[in-house]
């Protein structure tokens, strides 16, 4: 990206939750929190911190199911910083007992906080509805007691078990002076790396919910709701049609959700419709914040809009507006350097391959209606299944 202002340097490995097991749920975040705290090189949490602040770089990490994330986005000038910034946190984390023992109520207090936070909440407790309880189903962050007993050699156990020249990827996107010198440098620093990962996930089980509704109370001002629809295989290529599906249905203000649902009928606030996909499997979800004294009849409408594009009820122009959408949010997403990064990472890291932006935009401009509607089947009542906070 010749003329981009930055650059983004991001490490990902596969090492999200669905790689724990009941006993060490919680760790892959756990660790996340701890890397950032004492290396070899910067030894202290200030120092980490100011070896990027220094020139004013961007960090950060998250922890998701299927990864675990960090990235620096600096000027140009600073990318071999920011490399190095990575590389020793990735080798050379020492996850002392004192400041482990620390960290360990920041996390709990952050556990808390989403508590507190029902947005949030909600997927959390989706999850387990939605997969079972198993390693799909489980949260990224919880339980407090497995936070409380974990100790440094677990940490070390999980981090040299994952965090592997197999298992990771490492993207660079953004204004590069000289490739070539990048590439020595990253494989002179990173060599030392395990080969390879010595944890694996464990079957996905496609077992779909036992009933079709179900909720948690928490006395909120709110209901929040998710509705979800089992879709396709991870590395089914209908993505793209179901890209333009969620687009007609409740991904941009003239979708029909928010006319309907929020413009028309004033029931909530937030609405939107979205396809959560990772290598093993798809999940549609449509979520909402709708007034408790209406929830019933407000669920009774989304159902409606489910009801109506499960019978076809698309037309052309509909359909020619969500595809326009679709062709221009993925060539204004990769402007910016990190934004490239993801475009790239998201694709290798669930699909072993990286379609060039020509490549996605001609299968945008070649999709038919019919392959849209090939899948709207899904939304069948009987396909449905409904959870929600109250």
């Amino acid at each position: 990206m010749k003329d981009s202002n930055s650059t983004t340097v991001q490490i990902l490995a596969k090492a999200g939750s669905i790689y724990e097991t009941r006993e060490t749920n919680g760790i892959s975040h756990f660790l996340e929190h701890l890397f950032f705290k004492w290396w070899k090189k910067y030894k202290t949490p200030k120092e980490v911190a100011e070896a990027v602040d220094s020139f004013g770089g961007w960090f950060n990490a998250y922890t998701w199911d299927e990864y675990a994330w960090y990235y620096v986005k600096s000027a140009p000038e600073f990318v071999e910083k920011s490399i190095d910034v990575l590389w020793d946190m990735i080798l050379n984390a020492q996850f002392p007992q004192a400041e482990m023992e620390r960290e360990k109520w920041v996390v709990i207090q952050e556990i808390m906080m989403y508590e507190d936070n029902p947005p949030i909440l909600v997927i959390d407790k989706w999850k387990n509805f939605f997969y079972w309880d198993n390693s799909y189903g489980r949260s990224t962050l919880w339980p407090v007691e497995n936070i409380k007993k974990f100790t440094r050699e677990d940490l070390i156990r999980h981090k040299n078990g994952l965090y592997t020249k197999d298992n990771l990827i490492l993207v660079i996107a953004g204004k590069i002076e000289n490739q070539k010198k990048l590439e020595n440098i990253i494989a002179d620093t990173f060599q030392n790396l395990p080969e390879k990962s010595s944890i694996e996930k464990p079957e996905f089980k496609n077992i779909l919910p036992s009933k079709q509704k179900d909720f948690y109370s928490k006395k909120t001002e709110q209901n929040h709701l998710i509705i979800s629809a089992k879709w396709f295989d991870g590395h089914d290529t209908k993505r793209y049609a179901a890209n333009v599906l969620s687009t007609i249905l409740g991904w941009n203000m003239s979708s029909r959700l928010f006319q309907n649902i929020r413009e028309k009928q004033w029931l909530c606030y937030y609405i939107n419709a979205r396809h959560m996909s990772d290598s093993d499997s798809w999940v549609f979800i449509i979520r909402a914040w709708l007034e408790k004294g209406r929830f019933d009849f407000g669920v009774e409408k989304i159902y409606e809009e489910l009801e109506s594009i499960a019978k076809w009820d698309i037309s052309k122009e509909e359909f020619e507006k969500a595809i326009g959408y679709n062709i221009w949010q993925v060539q204004m997403w990769i402007e910016s350097s990190d934004n490239m990064a993801d475009f790239m990472w998201s694709q290798y890291l669930l699909y072993w391959e990286i379609k060039t932006l020509d490549e996605i935009l001609e299968i945008y401009r070649n999709m038919k209606l019919e392959d849209v509607l090939e899948i709207t089947n899904k939304f069948k009542k009987e396909n449905l299944y409904q959870y929600w906070i109250e």
